[in-house]
């Protein structure tokens, strides 16, 4: 038979005070519920008995609670919302595609200032920095692709309070910087393949619907903003769909995943979030293979083979204003060949308060 409470076991410095506190609940309904279980001696008043060691609380609390640990203090009920902040936060991030049986790692650096709210939404500037070339992918044509990213840094983003890409902010200042930039990419590199491109991604800078299609795709973007800032449940875990760009040319696999959020601050000043899924697309193995954003082949009796796969991730967040300190993610998808993508990401620097000189996180980036 199950107890009807747990026990507590008072230490040196607890009061009737500071534990209801913790508890939030008040001092009279701590001793109220004691009361129902204890004997005589042990009968709380205005404050606990001189020798009293053991405390009768609801099962329904952890004793965690009666810790020196502090609850997560959300936006609202069980919300984790985006925050403003001040400080500009430097990332290593480390990214692993596994394709065809092939892997290509990506390292760079990512710098995460935040401007300031517009409206409902929170202004954002993104630099990339200091990127590792892959040997694997070297030739003129994958350094015109990675040129060409540079027009779109500093990266102006409006994200909503649950962390939601909403539009490119300032997208004329990414079509004044193309021309300059094409320019020194024609007198370095010459082909009609690279001309031919460069026209192609021109058409891509100036629409900035199809600029939005493509920038969200980015793996970092996509951890960094869209997955934790979500309602969570009073049980602190929430089963959702999910969706994540895993292969770039079509559109994002969507997962069922479970989404759980410890209550309780760590010790590292922490809040601790994991996520854990696998692919609950409609589309079958056929439709993947042929680059088919909709299901188009599960009607055919003998192409319909369902695709396995998992998604992953832990984060763990900075208590006071939330935004991520690392972030650890996998998602895959069982085809012929395993496509897998792999991101961590890594505060390097967290003492980066108020607006920081260009110089001093020039300094940093060179340091790490």
């Amino acid at each position: 038979m199950k107890s009807k409470y747990n026990i507590y076991k008072l230490k040196e410095n607890d009061t009737l005070i500071n534990v209801a506190k913790r508890l939030e609940k008040t001092p009279q309904e701590v001793a109220h519920f004691h009361n129902v279980f204890a004997n005589q001696e042990s009968l709380i008043g205005v404050t606990f008995p001189k020798d009293l060691q053991e405390l009768y609380i609801p099962r329904s609390i952890n004793e965690k609670e009666l810790e020196h640990l502090p609850k997560v203090k959300f936006n609202g009920g069980t919300k984790l919302g985006i925050k403003s902040f001040k400080n500009v936060l430097l990332y290593q991030v480390k990214n692993q595609v596994f394709s065809q049986k092939k892997i290509y790692k990506y390292n760079y650096q990512i710098e995460v200032k935040y401007i300031k709210k517009v409206k409902e939404n929170y202004w954002f500037e993104i630099n990339k920095l200091n990127k590792v070339k892959d040997n694997k992918l070297d030739g003129n044509l994958y350094n015109v692709i990675e040129k060409t990213e540079e027009v779109f840094y500093p990266l102006q983003l409006l994200i909503s309070e649950e962390g939601n890409l909403i539009e490119i902010y300032k997208h004329e200042e990414i079509v004044e910087r193309w021309p300059k930039l094409k320019t020194s990419i024609l007198e370095e590199f010459e082909g009609i393949v690279i001309e031919n491109y460069l026209l192609y991604y021109e058409k891509n800078i100036f629409d900035k619907e199809k600029l939005q299609t493509l920038l969200f795709k980015d793996v970092f973007l996509n951890t960094y903003f869209s997955q934790v800032y979500i309602d969570y449940s009073s049980q602190y875990n929430v089963k959702r769909p999910l969706y994540f760009p895993l292969i770039s040319r079509i559109k994002d696999v969507e997962y069922e995943v479970e989404q759980k959020i410890d209550p309780y601050v760590s010790k590292e000043k922490q809040i601790h979030i994991e996520i854990n899924g696998h692919v609950n697309d409609k589309r079958v193995k056929l439709d993947f293979e042929s680059n088919l954003d909709m299901p188009f082949f599960s009607r055919f009796e003998n192409s319909n083979e369902k695709v396995e796969g998992k998604f992953k991730a832990k984060f763990n967040l900075n208590s006071n204003k939330f935004f991520i300190e690392k972030a650890e993610l996998t998602s895959e998808l069982e085809l012929d060949s395993i496509q897998k993508n792999e991101i961590s990401i890594e505060l390097i620097n967290n003492s980066l308060v108020t607006k920081t000189p260009k110089e001093s996180l020039n300094t940093i980036v060179n340091k790490t």
